[in-house]
């Protein structure tokens, strides 16, 4: 009998309108790879998808391990860092206690290089006189006690002594070391240091009935030698112009090396 038979690409047979002799007829249609060898390809494909799947299952495995060790390692570096943290930040706080301690210490062994009735700030010792005397014997005075007449040389040192004689009364204030005695309108400090224009402090008499006149205005040209202390309490600039000759307190001031300067 006539048999049509088609062959697949895979191996498959498909036999039409045959039959099996010695077994009888069969009708429609039949596999040949169910018979014989091809049953042997189906298992070999079988087998191959099981190895990709433990392949796969593997690989899988491999990455969550992987990821739980990053996870371990991460957390455990994490915990470090913040003990570590907590460790720094205490020895941070006890730094700080001691140095408080050390510039507390600091503060008294400084002020202990001061002679009584001084006052230590920032590496010199300074003097507010009570008794009165004029420009030139105030200036004889702080020599004789070991310093000179101030000589201001930043805003916080102006800013330190203002604070400390600052007032309303023109009757109370105070010599500094500057005066243009020599050559008018060139200040100069005790030291022969010329005054600097951008650390100068003198009054503009604003709010104030001579605010046309501004110091240093050498009124009556007569003020060569400089004061402060009026104003002083209410602004940083207070410097004024005033007779060398009128009776007045002094500062006096005291490198703590002991320096001091001479006529």
């Amino acid at each position: 009998m006539l048999r049509l038979k088609l062959v697949w690409w895979n191996g498959y047979t498909l036999c039409l309108g045959c039959y099996m002799t010695e077994q009888g007829v069969e009708t429609g249609h039949k596999m040949e790879s169910d018979l014989g060898p091809p049953q042997v390809g189906s298992k070999g494909g079988s087998q191959r998808v099981t190895m990709v799947t433990l392949a796969c299952l593997w690989i899988l495995l491999f990455c969550l391990a992987t990821a739980w060790v990053v996870l371990f390692v991460s957390n455990e570096v994490k915990d470090n860092i913040s003990d570590q943290r907590e460790v720094l930040s205490s020895e941070l706080q006890f730094c700080e206690k001691n140095l408080t301690v050390v510039n507390n210490h600091l503060t008294t062994l400084r002020a202990k290089r001061c002679a009584s009735g001084w006052e230590f700030y920032n590496g010199s010792c300074y003097h507010f006189s009570e008794d009165k005397l004029t420009w030139e014997q105030s200036q004889y005075a702080c020599i004789r006690d070991g310093g000179h007449l101030v000589i201001i040389e930043s805003q916080q040192e102006q800013d330190f002594i203002r604070m400390k004689v600052g007032n309303t009364e023109v009757t109370n204030s105070y010599w500094i070391g500057m005066t243009d005695i020599k050559v008018e309108g060139v200040w100069v400090w005790m030291d022969n240091t010329p005054l600097n224009n951008s650390i100068k402090y003198w009054d503009q008499n604003n709010g104030t009935g001579v605010s046309d006149f501004p110091e240093p205005n050498d009124w009556e040209s007569n003020e060569d030698c400089a004061q402060m202390g009026q104003r002083c309490s209410g602004q940083i600039s207070c410097w004024i112009d005033t007779p060398c000759n009128v009776p007045s307190k002094r500062i006096c001031e005291s490198h703590s090396n002991g320096e001091y300067f001479t006529l």
